[in-house]
């Protein structure tokens, strides 16, 4: 029985509170005498950890979640949306702040992140756990991930300078992109950043703004290992026909690392690769990281150069089926782990491991909560039309991606709908063909696992304001941003 099992929920995560931060503090001293004990001593220790994290999890942190929004969202998490205490609090919600809303859940946050260090801290030696921002970029939740210590790995100049004004050293921020503009290469520079160059025609760049401004930079460069994940085509990176990385195959990344040891004013820091997104199995993790393990043998072998770290990217997947079982961050260290130490073991050095999950940690934590602004029944189907569109979730629209809906205060009378946006464009839908209890104008709906990808893809198309984010803790809300004014949208010319 592993302790960092009981996190990972299939139907969402426990709420992380202080008593269950106090769980992961006496799990991780029990996990410390083993260290120094013998493996029976090992063995004990591991399964007393474990129980104890458990029971207290279990006993402190379900109960002190009853009956606030906390507890709310929970229920909703377990498909009870009828039950007085959701219709209590979205209601709640809805009047005080408005709707389209987006809340996130604290302390879900917290305990995904745990989830994924621990399994990791407990598998590997030298590990270092980031964020990648462009999953969601709110300041708070920056913060926060910072504050449990995360670095920050991010994809923009805004994203170098919002990671940044969080307070995240410059050394645990990865700036990752495949088009990076002077600017933001000046401003990398300047900063401190680690850049992790995409392309021969980027490094040679970053060599000449460096040179400019008289600085070493730390950097790495980013291989395409020609692993496909398996998983939506807009977010399948790893394949050989995707635009990022430089390509193992015909000796390309090879000749880039060369090509960098030969510039004065680049430090070679280490490698990276990224597959893809919402990956639920761990076969092709394993296959990307033997091939990254087999390169970096070939750097020493071949060029001398030793690496300070070997990311291997994010991509943790999250269910978003009732019911549906996906792989654990446990699992995912778990498979790793043989490749890891068989490698390194062959090398004679031991690089740290970088991950850097973006999804996995804010996924769960979101809700989108909408108001239904009329029903229309057509001869073919029923539209349930909602005040949010793909301006506020884009997903759905742009990948086909599937999300839970729960009707809020309602059972039975159940009806196969439609949950159109109101974005003026046919494909604005946010869920289909769905067995939901038929609601009526004025009713509310929870759109579920909206944490990622959610507000940080939205828009003002169609001339729509942005809509408020809510921190929940408990029964505590935080406005970690407010609702944009038609007049912020819409200035006065010359303003």
């Amino acid at each position: 029985m592993n302790a960092n099992r009981f996190l990972v929920n299939q139907r969402g995560p426990a709420t992380f509170t202080k008593s269950t931060q106090r769980a992961v503090t006496w799990r991780r001293a029990l996990l410390g005498c083993h260290r120094v004990a013998g493996s029976r001593f090992n063995a004990v220790t591991r399964i007393v950890g474990a129980c104890c994290f458990c029971w207290l999890v279990n006993t402190s942190t379900w109960v002190s979640a009853q009956g606030t929004l906390a507890g709310a969202l929970q229920l909703l998490r377990e498909d009870r949306g009828a039950e007085q205490l959701v219709n209590r609090s979205m209601l709640r919600l809805a009047q005080e702040y408005g709707t389209p809303l987006y809340l996130y859940d604290r302390q879900s946050i917290v305990s995904q992140f745990h989830a994924v260090d621990s399994a990791f801290r407990d598998a590997f030696s030298h590990v270092r756990v980031f964020y990648a921002l462009k999953a969601n970029s709110n300041p708070a939740i920056v913060e926060l991930l910072k504050s449990q210590g995360a670095g920050a790995e991010v994809v923009s100049g805004g994203e170098v300078v919002l990671a940044r004004r969080c307070g995240v050293p410059a050394s645990d921020i990865i700036f990752t992109s495949s088009s990076k503009s002077p600017d933001e290469l000046d401003l990398a520079v300047r900063e401190g950043v680690v850049v992790n160059v995409d392309s021969r025609d980027e490094l040679e760049q970053l060599q000449q703004v460096a040179a400019r401004l008289n600085r070493l930079v730390r950097m790495s460069i980013r291989v395409n290992p020609a692993v496909d994940p398996d998983t939506i085509h807009q977010i399948n990176t790893g394949k050989t026909e995707s635009k990022f990385g430089i390509h193992l195959s015909e000796g390309l990344a090879l000749a880039a690392f060369a090509r960098a040891r030969e510039l004065p004013n680049l430090q070679i820091c280490g490698v990276h690769c990224h597959i893809g997104s919402q990956i639920t199995v761990p076969e092709s993790y394993r296959l990307a990281a033997e091939k990254m393990l087999n390169f970096v043998q070939q750097l020493q072998a071949e060029l001398d150069v030793k690496l300070q770290f070997i990311d291997l990217g994010g991509g943790l997947g999250v269910p978003y089926h009732d019911g549906e079982t996906v792989m654990t961050p446990v699992q995912l260290a778990a498979e790793l782990r043989s490749v890891w130490q068989s490698g390194v073991k062959t090398l004679g050095y031991e690089p740290e491991l970088w991950i850097e999950p973006g999804r996995y940690f804010v996924a769960p934590s979101g809700f989108l909560l909408v108001r239904v602004n009329s029903v229309k029944q057509t001869p073919v189907r029923t539209f349930v039309n909602v005040d949010a569109g793909f301006n506020t979730l884009a997903r759905p629209a742009m990948y086909g991606a599937f999300h839970r809906v729960r009707v809020i205060g309602k059972s039975g009378n159940v009806e196969s709908v439609d949950i159109a946006g109101n974005v003026c464009e046919t494909g604005d839908l946010l869920a289909t063909d769905r067995q939901l209890p038929l609601p009526a104008a004025g009713d509310l709906l929870v759109i579920l696992d909206a944490g990622a990808y959610g507000f940080s893809m939205a828009s003002q198309y169609n001339s729509r304001p942005l809509p408020a984010e809510l921190l929940i803790e408990g029964d505590e809300v935080r406005v970690i941003r407010s609702r944009q004014t038609l007049d912020q949208l819409i200035p006065l010319p010359g303003d």
